[in-house]
């Protein structure tokens, strides 16, 4: 039997809101980010962080990518393009390994798009609520919000 595996995307604003889109499977790409997104306002508690990200893990899978259509974060922001749309936000990008755990990546915004950085976040499968907001807020801390330099 295979193990299961997830892709999510959190995408960060200036404010600190949360924006939470989960993947499925993609004709075109393999994986994609579905037509489904979350939202996490600022002042969130530990507990209500854990919950989002639970939630949005939850729904991968869920529906099948709309290869043709806009991403949920460009819809969602009213952008014309994905450039457009990213140019003012930071990501997290969230995989899960059923028995592994959690790694969540900060990504560089290159203006066109992300690229994963090298210092992943890891969260053992077994930890508990407070240890995986721990883990979260360091890092979403290390997202850098906006085009890198």
């Amino acid at each position: 039997m295979e193990k299961e595996s997830k892709i999510i995307n959190l995408y960060i604003d200036k404010s600190g809101a949360l924006y939470g889109a989960p993947f499925g499977k993609s004709k075109k790409y393999g994986m994609r980010p579905i037509d489904r997104l979350f939202l996490l306002m600022p002042g969130y508690t530990d507990e209500m962080l854990c919950e989002f990200v639970n939630r949005v893990f939850d729904c991968c899978g869920s529906e099948e990518a709309k290869d043709d259509m806009p991403t949920s974060i460009q819809t969602y922001l009213k952008a014309k393009s994905y450039k457009e749309a990213i140019q003012n936000l930071g990501l997290l990008v969230g995989f899960y390994a059923e028995n592994e755990g959690y790694v969540f990546t900060p990504a560089k915004n290159t203006g066109e798009g992300f690229t994963l950085g090298d210092e992943p976040v890891e969260v053992r499968p077994d930890c508990t609520r407070k240890e995986m907001a721990k883990k979260l807020k360091a890092a979403i801390t290390a997202v850098h919000i906006g085009k890198e330099d």
